[in-house]
Order: C-alpha cells, then structure tokens, then sequence
C-alpha cells in the first residue's frame, strides 16, 4: 500500500481558501464542482479538508476574536468576502498555522526528530553522522545492517555522512531518494512537493520516483518534481547551509522562494501569490531571527507592499 504524505502548510493554506469560498455569500455550482475536482486530486487534499471540517464545527459558537477582526481586514477590498463561516475557516487556518501542535501536527509529533517553527538543531546520529534539522523540520532515522535511511517527513535537513562502506546512506522524501557518495549535502522539502538538494561537498546520487536518477557534484544543485531530476545546476553565490548558522543568503533568487524561506521561520502565515510576484530577484543576507526586519528591508528595495494584519497573518503584494 503506498503511503500517504502528511498535508503541508500550503495544502491547507489552500483547503482554508476552499473552505472560506464555500461558506461565502456567492458561492455557485461551478466553484464547488472546481473544489471537489482539487480535493480528489491528492489524498492530502482530501485529509487536509477532512480535518479542517471537523474542527470548524468547534468554531459555532465563538464569539468575534481578533482572528476574525483580522481576516475582515485581509479581505478588505476583495470582490469576494467570505461570509462569518467563511472566516472562522480561515480562523481556523491561523490557529493550525501558528500552533502547528493540532491535528496536521499529530503525527508528525511522534517523528525520530523534529524542531519547531524558528529552531534548529544539530543531532549525532549512531554512526557518528550528523545532521542539522531546519526550522519546522521533521525525519525518521532507520538504521539496519544493510543500509542508513533518513525519511525527511517535512522541511530541510543537512547531512555529514560518516563513512561506512558497507551501508549506503540514503535521504528519502515523497519525491524520491538520495544517497551519499560522500559526505556534505542539504535536502529540502519545498511548499509546491518539490525536492530540493545542495550537495556541498563530494557527490550525491538523486533519483526520483520514476527510476530515472541522476549524480550531483559539490557546487550543484538539483530539484525532484513531478517525477523528474532536474539537471544539475551550480549553486553559484548564494549558501544554501547558511540557516545552519542563523542566516539567509541567496543570489539571484526569486521572492516567492526567498519569502517561503522566510514563512518558515514565523508563527502563523505568510500569504503571497507568486505569479503576482513573478519576475521580482533578490541578492541579500538575511536574519532569520528578525522575519519582519527582512521583510521590512525587501519592501525597501522591491516595489512591494507588506501588510501586517496581526503577529500571526502577514501579506506581501506587489505595490499599486
């Protein structure tokens, strides 16, 4: 039986969508056929929508909250407000965003290693390799006489293989494998079910899901989606480990990547739309202990707007 992949934090930032749509004032036959078509096109959509409908029921009988008194704010403006039920979903949506401890955390809670939203840490593991978990990061460790296994459930890990000949170590994600032909790599679990990997130094081998496979070398960088390994492509100036030391750094990158980076390492959401911020690149060093503080200086230098509704509801958009 193959396995299901716990929803990630843009799957159910997108069920809050649908559920808020659905609870509206003008929802029509067409905007529920167009829902049921996304929920049964991934078995996380439909657990994602399973588990948020049944906690919103506990939402009946709240009075307001500054939840609610921020997402009016939010949707200010728009053609469509969702009606009250509408934002107790996406109330809803914020309080599983910024405890991250409810229901899409449950079983991730019982994972071999985790770290919370803006922590990091370094574990040793039995045979001495060790491995830095990212913020928000969750994995299995499964060590037998025949291989090392890491099973990256969620976020980013970096990886210092010890040397064993005789057990190859492995990094499995939902988008494939990769296995060490050396010892310094990174492997990132992306919002939109991308793999990224960053090998730093030696070599590593990725393979997607479909078999087909490919060699990395230090100073490359390479993605698994939808079935396929990228060719590899040099890191160039940016240092994907630089979160190993309390920073961003990127070169070059998009602001949708750089601001999913940055969403990481906050309580609660960050809401953008990257085709709306499409074309906008980003060269800089980042605090990861100060998001606002980033974000502050991207709207300096970028013709965006951030709009802080509360601690926990943030939205970057392109500036009129």
């Amino acid at each position: 039986m193959s396995e299901v992949y716990e929803p990630h934090h843009e799957i159910i930032a997108q069920a809050a969508d649908w559920l808020a749509l659905l609870h509206g004032d003008q929802v029509n036959t067409a905007d529920r056929q167009a829902f049921i078509a996304w929920r049964n096109a991934d078995p996380r959509h439909v657990l994602a929508v399973a588990r948020m409908e049944s906690l919103l029921g506990s939402f009946d009988e709240l009075p307001p909250v500054p939840a609610r008194k921020a997402m009016d704010s939010a949707f200010a403006g728009e053609e469509r407000k969702p009606s009250s039920r509408g934002l107790q979903a996406l109330a809803l949506l914020g309080v599983l965003l910024c405890s991250w401890g409810g229901v899409q955390q449950a079983p991730l809670w019982m994972a071999d290693q985790r770290t919370g939203v803006g922590e990091h840490r370094e574990v040793v593991l039995s045979d001495g390799s060790r491995v830095q978990l990212n913020s928000n990061s969750a994995l299995d460790v499964q060590f037998d006489g025949r291989q090392r296994l890491i099973r990256l459930r969620r976020g980013e890990v970096w990886v210092e293989v010890a040397k064993d000949p005789q057990r190859p170590f492995v990094v499995r994600t939902a988008q494939g494998t990769v296995t060490a032909l050396g010892t310094r790599f990174l492997v990132r679990e992306t919002a939109d079910d991308t793999t990224r990997v960053s090998v730093l130094e030696s070599a590593v081998a990725a393979s997607a899901n479909n078999g087909s496979a490919t060699k990395v070398a230090a100073g490359q960088q390479t993605t698994l989606s939808d079935g396929q390994v990228q060719a590899p492509q040099p890191i160039g100036n940016a240092d994907p480990s630089a979160w190993t030391r309390g920073l961003l750094k990127v070169d070059d990158q998009p602001l949708s990547e750089v601001l999913q980076a940055l969403g990481s390492y906050r309580h609660g959401l960050l809401r953008f739309d990257p085709q709306a911020l499409e074309g906008m690149r980003v060269s800089g060093v980042f605090r990861l202990d100060d998001t606002d503080a980033a974000l502050a200086t991207l709207a300096d230098n970028l013709p965006i707007k951030v709009e802080h509704f509360t601690d926990y509801l943030v939205r970057v958009k392109p500036a009129r």
